[in-house]
């Protein structure tokens, strides 16, 4: 069995893209919860894991630090010991999916406006005349 957890919060640092057994690629990052409650925000900061699939669609979304992300996966709680003899908890996800969150940053708007063609535009600013559509009842599927 395994726990379910939906997660919405900021990549720490940039994704890094490992290789593991069987020259298998994947992805490892930091995502930085915040809740308040009351006056006080709470961090809680989740160690993410994805499979070969899911590093190469974080790759090509080129995502960076700092982006908001919507991760679905399956949650695991390991504890360790440090070098100083203290014991922590360790929150880790295996990513099973994940997709964006909110509007892109202002640098990607800028960055795909200058890789996309300008739009067309109508210089005289008129609007043409509207046209119907005819429905026919009789062809329209039940």
């Amino acid at each position: 069995m395994y726990a379910i957890i939906n997660i919405e919060g900021r990549l720490v640092a940039d994704p890094e893209f490992r290789v593991g057994k069987e020259d298998r690629e994947f992805v490892t990052f930091r995502l930085a919860v915040n809740q308040k409650l009351g006056p006080q925000d709470n961090s809680t900061f989740f160690n993410c894991t994805g499979n070969e699939f899911i590093a190469k669609r974080m790759k090509k979304a080129e995502l960076t630090k700092g982006r908001p992300l919507h991760v679905i996966g399956n949650l695991t709680a390991r504890e360790y010991t440090d070098r100083n003899g203290v014991e922590h908890t360790s929150i880790d996800v295996g990513i099973m999916d994940w997709h964006f969150v909110g509007s892109k940053p202002k640098g990607d708007d800028q960055q795909s406006a200058e890789t996309q063609e300008p739009a067309q535009s109508n210089p005289t600013g008129k609007v043409g005349p509207e046209i119907s559509i005819p429905s026919d009842e009789d062809e329209l599927p039940l």
